[in-house]
């Protein structure tokens, strides 16, 4: 079954290949897939993680997923990604943050710099905002109930050359 949903996978995206992905590279790479079970015991199903790389730049890249299983159903991976604005003290990016206010959280498909877990069933990424990468947002999801939930959001707006976020989302979902 694993080769029928990888195939189904890619035929899939190459059909419906989302506006910020790159052509599909159809050269001898092989496309990163990851196992798991949805569902629960009585229910459950097996199915594929299926990456589709889409840009590539000086620092960051992203991503796309899509679920294939056993059973040849082939959906779109979405994750919640909040959105917010960074207010500084005085309005001077170099004075330090005031605030850090979400204002919403569109599910979104393209996942910045991704790294998959199986074992805990974790998606993250960490958008850097410059290369030097002391500036970025953080987010963690967690599969669960067929599904990407976010557990962990954080965000370093000081441009300070440090690592200090302000985390705005810790939980656990087990």
């Amino acid at each position: 079954w694993r080769a029928d949903a990888l195939k189904k996978a890619q035929d899939y995206h190459a059909a419906n290949l989302p506006p910020l992905c790159v052509e599909p590279d159809t050269s001898e790479r092989e496309t990163a897939s990851f196992e798991l079970q949805v569902g629960e015991e009585t229910a459950a199903r097996q199915a594929l993680i299926v990456e589709f790389p889409c840009q590539i730049g000086a620092y960051s890249q992203t991503a796309v997923y899509l679920l294939s299983d056993q059973q040849g159903t082939v959906s779109q991976i979405v994750f919640p990604s909040p959105k917010f604005d960074v207010n500084y003290v005085g309005g001077e990016e170099s004075a330090g943050v005031d605030t850090i206010v979400v204002y919403e959280t569109p599910y979104l498909r393209e996942v910045v710099n991704p790294s998959y877990d199986p074992p805990s069933r974790t998606m993250s990424e960490r958008n850097k905002w410059r290369g030097l990468g002391d500036a970025y947002t953080e987010t963690r999801w967690q599969f669960k109930n067929g599904k990407f939930e976010i557990t962990y959001f954080a965000v370093d707006a000081t441009f300070d050359g440090k690592d200090d976020p302000i985390v705005l989302i810790e939980r656990d979902i087990w």
